[in-house]
C-alpha cells in the first residue's frame, strides 16, 4: 500500500506544479487581454495625427475625425502659370484602418490616400495646352497630389503642373514669340560677332534678367540698345513683367516705334522678371542685314496680343536767327526740323476660347519734335537806332517762330554754326532723355 500512496502523491504534486506554472504564465496574458488596453507609444504618428497612448480603435476614430474636418474646409488646387483649378475632395479615398495597422510605434507613418486619376484629367485639360498633355508625368503628379492630401492641410500651396512637364521634349523646341530687327546699320559688325559668341541666353524661372549685367560692357551703347529693343519686342507678348526700360529723344533707325529699349553702361538698363517656375531661352539668329530673337519654352496659359496705337505727330517750331552776313530777305535753313511722335502700346490677354480677359496700357512713348533753325538777313540797316532795329526785328516774327537777337551777330552766328543744338530750347527731358517704363 505504501508504494501506491507514494505514486499518487507524486502525481498530485506534479499536477499542482504544472497548474501553478501554467497559471503564472497565462495570468499576465489574460489580464493584458481583458483588463489592459494596448496603446501606441509616444511620438507615434499617422500623417499629421498624433496617436500616443491611443488604442487602435481610438486611433482609427481620431484619424477619421481629422479627415472629416479636412473635407469640410480643405481647398487643394493645381495651377499652370496664372490659371488655377480646384480639385474636388471626392477624388480622394483615405485608407484609415490600413494606415493604423501599418503604424510603427514611436515613429511617423504615412496616411494612405488613394486618388481617382481618371477624374483628375478634365481639370488638367483646362489648364494645359493639348501639345503638353503627352509630356506630362501623370504618375508623379497624382502621387504628389495624394501626398499633399495626406497632410490634411486646409489650404496648401497650389501644385504647378509646369514642374511635371518633360522640358527636354517640349521647352527647347517650342517657340512662344519672336522679334526681328531688319537693319543693324553701323552696329552690324559688332552685333553679328556677338551673336556668333552668344547664340542663346537662359532666362531662369522666378528671377530678374538684367541686360547690362549680362553684357558687362561687351557692346557699344547703340549695340546694346538694338539688342535690348529686340528682346523687349520678344518678351512683351508674354506674362513677363518689365522692370526697367528707357527710350531716347528720337527713335533710332531700324527699331519699330513702341518697341525701343535704350541701354547704356551706366544709367540705363533693360530688365524684366520671369514669374514662371520654368526657364525660357532667348535664341539669336542673323538674318540678312538684321537678326531675329526667338523666345523658346513652355507655352503660356493665356494668349498675349500687343497693339501699337495710332501715332500722334507734333509739328516742329522754327527758330529764326538774323545775320548781317545775309542780304535782306535772304534765308537759309540751318537745321531741318523733325516732327515729334507719341504712341501708346496696349497688351490684350485672351483665354483658350479667344475671350478677352484683360486689356491694359503698357507704355506711352513720346519723342519730342526737333526745332528747325532758319537764318535770315537783316531787314533794317545797322545805322538805325537799336530800339528801331529791335522793333523791326520783332515785326519780322511769324506765328510759331522765335527770333534770335541781332547784336553780336557775327560772333554769335559762328558759335551757332559750330554747335546749333545750343539754340534749341531745353526741357527737363533733355537732362534725362530716358523715360522709365513703369509708371
Amino acid at each position: 500500500m505504501r508504494p501506491l500512496a507514494g505514486v499518487k502523491l507524486f502525481f498530485v504534486i506534479g499536477a499542482c506544479t504544472v497548474y501553478f506554472i501554467s497559471f503564472a504564465q497565462a495570468a499576465p496574458f489574460v489580464y493584458s487581454s481583458y483588463f489592459v488596453k494596448e496603446t501606441f507609444a509616444a511620438n507615434t504618428m499617422v500623417g499629421p495625427v498624433l496617436l500616443a497612448n491611443l488604442s487602435k480603435e481610438e486611433a482609427v476614430q481620431r484619424i477619421a475625425e481629422k479627415v472629416n474636418q479636412w473635407r469640410d474646409s480643405a481647398n487643394i488646387k493645381i495651377a499652370y502659370q496664372e490659371k488655377t483649378e480646384t480639385i474636388p475632395l471626392s477624388l480622394f479615398s483615405f485608407q484609415v484602418e490600413k494606415s493604423v495597422d501599418q503604424a510603427v510605434d514611436g515613429q511617423a507613418s504615412p496616411l494612405i490616400v488613394q486618388m481617382n486619376g481618371e477624374s483628375l484629367s478634365p481639370f488638367i485639360e483646362k489648364l494645359v495646352a493639348p501639345a503638353l498633355l503627352s509630356s506630362l508625368n501623370r504618375k508623379q503628379l497624382e502621387k504628389d497630389i495624394a501626398a499633399v492630401a495626406s497632410q490634411l492641410l486646409a489650404n496648401p500651396p497650389a501644385i504647378d503642373l509646369a514642374r511635371y512637364v518633360d522640358s527636354q521634349k517640349t521647352a527647347e523646341t517650342m517657340q512662344v514669340s519672336e522679334a526681328v530687327i531688319s537693319d543693324l546699320g553701323k552696329q552690324r559688325a559688332e552685333i553679328t560677332a556677338w551673336i556668333a559668341d552668344h547664340p542663346t541666353i537662359e532666362v531662369k524661372g522666378k528671377s530678374v534678367f538684367s541686360l547690362t549685367a549680362y553684357l558687362q560692357g561687351s557692346l557699344s551703347p547703340d549695340g546694346m540698345s538694338l539688342l535690348a529693343s529686340a528682346i523687349y519686342q520678344a518678351v512683351l507678348p508674354t506674362n513677363f513683367t518689365i522692370v526697367e526700360r528707357h527710350t531716347s529723344r528720337s527713335l533710332p533707325n531700324g527699331i519699330p516705334i513702341g518697341y525701343e529699349a535704350k541701354v547704356d553702361k551706366e544709367n540705363r538698363d533693360f530688365s524684366f522678371y520671369n514669374p514662371n517656375i520654368n526657364s525660357y531661352t532667348l535664341k539669336f539668329q542673323q538674318t540678312g542685314s538684321g537678326f531675329r530673337v526667338t523666345l523658346m519654352g513652355l507655352p503660356f496659359a493665356y494668349k498675349y496680343v500687343i497693339k501699337v496705337g495710332d501715332i500722334e505727330y507734333f509739328a516742329p517750331k522754327t527758330i529764326v536767327q538774323y545775320s548781317s552776313r545775309f542780304k535782306p530777305n535772304e534765308r537759309q535753313m540751318k537745321q531741318q526740323g523733325q516732327q515729334g511722335m507719341l504712341v501708346k502700346v496696349k497688351k490684350e490677354v485672351y483665354d483658350e476660347t479667344n475671350q478677352l480677359i484683360e486689356a491694359k496700357e503698357v507704355s506711352e512713348d513720346f519723342y519730342p519734335p526737333v526745332y528747325a533753325i532758319e537764318v535770315r538777313g537783316l531787314e533794317l540797316g545797322d545805322d538805325l537806332p537799336q530800339d528801331a532795329a529791335d522793333q523791326g526785328a520783332n515785326g519780322a516774327l511769324q506765328s510759331g517762330q522765335q527770333q534770335q537777337p541781332a547784336n553780336e551777330k557775327e560772333q554769335e552766328q559762328t558759335e551757332n554754326s559750330q554747335n546749333p543744338s545750343e539754340q534749341t530750347p531745353k526741357t527737363a527731358d533733355e537732362q534725362n532723355e530716358s523715360t522709365p517704363y513703369e509708371k
